[in-house]
């Protein structure tokens, strides 16, 4: 669908200020697509984050902070989702026995298991989304990479 006919607006400042709307619309959309495959296994898109940072830190423990730190969504409240996925039994959590003032957070088992049934969803779900986009991916994330800095 063409971002004038989603948004029911006609004219743009410029190319620029198109392209950048347009950008905008479609990463809240994209969000919306992968929140559905999160909903169906009961966890957030947060949450799915944290434990792949988890995973990709294991067997080593992390605190929040450094989870935090790497997060695509700098917003969410950490300490809440390590709650939330403690009670699901996803990580595991210790206070840091040289720092008492830090937590020491590990992906669990099921937290892995969890993953693994996820990701075949999740791919399965990217390929359909971009099943009609013909673009070089490579120069795609460098284009996204520079915009950054």
């Amino acid at each position: 669908m063409k971002l004038e006919d989603a948004i029911k607006q006609k004219k743009f400042d410029s190319p620029l200020h198109k392209a950048t709307v347009n950008l905008m619309y479609t990463a809240n959309w994209l969000h919306g697509e992968f929140r559905d495959v999160f909903k169906s296994f009961d966890i957030t898109h947060q949450q799915y984050n944290v434990l792949r940072i988890l995973r990709g830190m294991y067997p080593s423990c992390v605190n929040p902070t450094e989870i935090k730190e790497v997060m695509l969504d700098k917003n969410p409240d950490i300490t809440r989702l390590c709650d939330r996925l403690l009670l699901m039994g996803l990580i595991n959590r210790a206070i840091d026995k040289e720092n008492r003032r830090k937590m020491k957070i590990i992906i669990t088992e099921k937290g892995m298991s969890l993953l693994l049934d996820i990701e075949p969803v999740m791919k399965s779900r990217m390929n359909d989304l971009f099943a009609n986009v013909s673009v070089d991916y490579e120069k795609f994330n460098e284009m996204l990479d520079s915009m950054r800095g």
